[in-house]
């Protein structure tokens, strides 16, 4: 009897635990299936604005630095020693060729000059009585060589002369702007003192080098624009004046020299410029700058098929102006470009169409 209760009591355990276990089961789907519907709503569509790629006339073109430099300009020093007695230019002031900058003591070589026309014009009259005796057969020859060789000592004396003085004078070579003048009248000079810096900025020139893969494309004549800092919204125009005959080996550059017109002064030697040489154009797409995502080295856009965000990589080329150039698009292709930033590969999209697209390009 007490056997028979014990097997009963144990069945009815058994039974317990069986209906626990179910349960149990039943809850555990119940929050699956919770999960996955919570998971559904996660992945509601996203609004988005969308562009699509414009054809556009983009420049074949390459771009350098460099720095400006002045067509022509030479550090003046005399070609003698003496005392300042003019300064005859002021900082900044626009000289013709030729035009007299600093005028050094000249009262030696001038006495020198006196002298030495003296001595001439006695040499002269000599060797004319002389060559008067010799016609008459009454002078030895010897006597006319040394006359003429006495004359012709006095003309070399009043050149060098005359050479001495204008060495007393500095003078422009060219013309051009004088740079800043720090000398006065009295002072002590000789052949190493700077006198002033003389500049022609009638047109500057920039030097730069190009990777030797452009080596067969450039030619005198080529167009070269630049920008420099002072003027960060015009562009100067140019062309390409020398192009270096060999490339340099070891960093297999090869140097070209291009030249501005800079009749109003505005460029500057010494400015850094940022040059753009233009081969030619050809037509490319290009979207809005907003719609393209830099990550690392990485450039890609989200473009919509189906409703569905699709993370897309392209390579990005030439800036033109609020649009950039790019390969690895469509003509046709949907580009998101507002609302990219809440999406990722996959991920459902609705386009807004309350926007007009003309307001996202």
């Amino acid at each position: 009897m007490k056997k028979a209760l014990k097997i009963i009591l144990g069945l009815c355990v058994i039974a317990l635990l069986g209906a626990v276990g179910l349960v149990g089961t039943d809850l555990l789907l119940a929050q699956s299936e919770d999960a996955q519907e919570g998971g559904g709503e996660s992945r509601e569509a996203t609004r988005v604005g969308v562009v699509s790629p414009e054809t556009r006339d983009i420049d074949d073109a390459v771009s350098v630095i460099g720095s400006l430099m002045p067509v022509r300009a030479v550090d003046l020093v005399p070609y003698a020693t003496g005392r300042v007695t003019e300064v005859a230019v002021i900082s900044g002031q626009q000289v013709a060729e030729g035009d007299l900058i600093v005028q050094l003591d000249d009262s030696a070589p001038r006495a020198a000059l006196a002298e030495a026309e003296a001595t001439l014009s006695e040499t002269r009259q000599e060797l004319a009585r002389i060559e008067e005796l010799n016609d008459r057969n009454t002078a030895a020859e010897a006597s006319l060589e040394e006359a003429r060789a006495a004359f012709v000592r006095a003309q070399a004396a009043v050149e060098a002369a005359r050479a001495d003085i204008e060495d007393r004078r500095v003078t422009a070579p060219f013309a051009g702007t004088v740079g800043l003048v720090d000398i006065e009248e009295g002072a002590f000079l000789d052949t190493s003192s700077p006198v002033a810096r003389l500049v022609d900025l009638s047109s500057v020139e920039l030097d730069a080098a190009l990777p030797e893969q452009y080596f067969d494309r450039v030619r005198p004549g080529l167009s070269v624009s630049i920008t420099v800092p002072a003027y960060p919204d015009e562009r100067f125009e140019g062309e390409v004046a020398v192009r270096a005959p060999e490339i340099d080996p070891a960093s297999r550059t090869f140097p070209v020299r291009a030249v501005f017109e800079n009749d109003a002064r505005r460029l500057a030697g010494g400015m850094f410029a940022d040059a753009r040489l233009v081969f030619g154009t050809y037509e490319g797409l290009a979207i809005a700058d907003d719609a393209i995502i830099s990550e690392g080295l990485t450039t890609y856009v989200y473009t919509v098929t189906d409703g569905t965000a699709q993370r897309t990589d392209v390579v990005a080329g030439a800036s033109l102006g609020a649009l950039t150039e790019v390969e690895g698009l469509d003509a046709g292709a949907q580009v998101v470009v507002t609302g990219w930033d809440q999406l990722s590969d996959g991920a459902p999209v609705e386009i807004d169409e309350t926007v007009p697209r003309e307001a996202l390009e």
